[in-house]
């Protein structure tokens, strides 16, 4: 029988997990029900990972790194049109690249909860962060309300549509967002760089 590396393991509970994450929920998913899936023991399902907040950190961590970064190569753009077409679709391009774990954290309430507060609090610093460039500078009430509207009208959807084609479904996403925002509509073929 081969031997099963280390980093193959690793990244076969990580796949597991969200699987189990996104059909049972994250807290009803346990850590026993994982390693089975994955065909190993619990305790070498914990020489991996400590716990099943861990897990889903090595899960949600590399989208959240790449909004991040998307945010930041937004903010450095020169003209607000510019940031809006990069925020709306550099966050889109980067959640539709991460579908199932975007929709994990959309539609799973239970993945918000005290042994998670680290990893979430980053996810909606990047949404707050996101609402506050689109609004712009100066911004009133009304500015700020569209922002989350639109952020939110560029990304909610995604969890409901999993059967639409991708570039059909980000098209008609960054066609609302903008409408919302009273823009020209974003072209979808336009692509900001995903850093």
């Amino acid at each position: 029988m081969p031997r099963i590396e280390s980093g193959d393991t690793r990244s076969r509970i990580i796949e597991t997990a969200r699987e189990l994450f996104t059909t049972q929920t994250y807290r009803a998913a346990s850590m026993r029900d994982i390693a089975e899936r994955v065909g190993i023991t619990k305790p070498s399902l914990y020489h991996h990972f400590r716990s099943k907040s861990e897990i889903l950190a090595s899960l949600v961590s590399p989208p959240i790194d790449q909004l991040e970064a998307t945010i930041a190569d937004a903010a450095s753009r020169s003209s607000q049109a510019e940031i809006r077409q990069h925020v709306l679709g550099g966050c889109l391009d980067v959640i539709l690249a991460h579908r199932e774990t975007m929709t994990l954290l959309l539609r799973d309430a239970s993945v918000y909860g005290d042994e998670t507060t680290e990893v979430m609090s980053r996810m909606v610093a990047v949404v707050n962060r996101a609402i506050e460039l689109l609004t712009g500078p100066d911004p009133d009430w009304r500015q700020r309300v569209r922002a989350a509207q639109a952020f939110a009208a560029a990304t909610d959807p995604i969890s409901h549509l999993a059967d639409v084609p991708v570039d059909d479904l980000r098209a008609e996403l960054l066609r609302g967002a903008s409408a919302i925002l009273d823009l020209e509509p974003i072209a979808a073929s336009v692509r900001p760089q995903v850093p």
